[in-house]
């Protein structure tokens, strides 16, 4: 299989859903072996949506996988497989995250994000808080999620 991704031209949603069905696959193989992923670094030269798409997923799967930024290369990034990235591990987290940087309850966050399915934003709660990228408490009757 092929060891670098092009997510050029792709919607954000599109190139992270791509990214993560490669990987996934990649992983079910036993091809543990570095991918390099070129993303572009926007025409600001500050990092484009998808790199920022994909940093944010990066970072919320560090026990699942580790990654280098090329400094010699702000569009390109190179990631080392572990595990199999959890379902629904694209898009939903990083959005999780940032709707969470206000203490959010976990029913407004089912309704949020109603579109992946409420099994699907139950487990990724549940691992966000099990990494240590959110926090949960009990506030009365309601459970409140927010970033750490």
């Amino acid at each position: 299989m092929k060891t670098e991704m092009d997510l050029h031209g792709y919607q954000v949603v599109e190139a992270i859903d791509i990214f993560v069905k490669h990987y996934n696959e990649r992983v079910k193989r036993g091809d543990l072996s570095p991918i390099s992923i070129i993303h572009g670094y926007g025409s600001t030269g500050e990092g484009g949506r998808i790199k920022t798409a994909l940093l944010k997923l990066l970072n919320t799967s560090f026990d699942t996988l580790s990654f280098q930024q090329q400094a010699w290369n702000p569009g390109k990034t190179v990631v080392y497989p572990g595990k199999a990235l959890p379902p629904g591990a694209g898009i939903i987290s990083s959005e999780i995250v940032d709707y969470c940087h206000l203490p959010r309850s976990e029913s407004k966050i089912l309704g949020k994000f109603r579109r992946f399915g409420d099994l699907n934003v139950k487990n990724t709660l549940r691992r966000l808080v099990k990494q240590g990228i959110l926090s949960r408490k009990r506030k009365g009757r309601l459970t409140v999620y927010s970033k750490i």
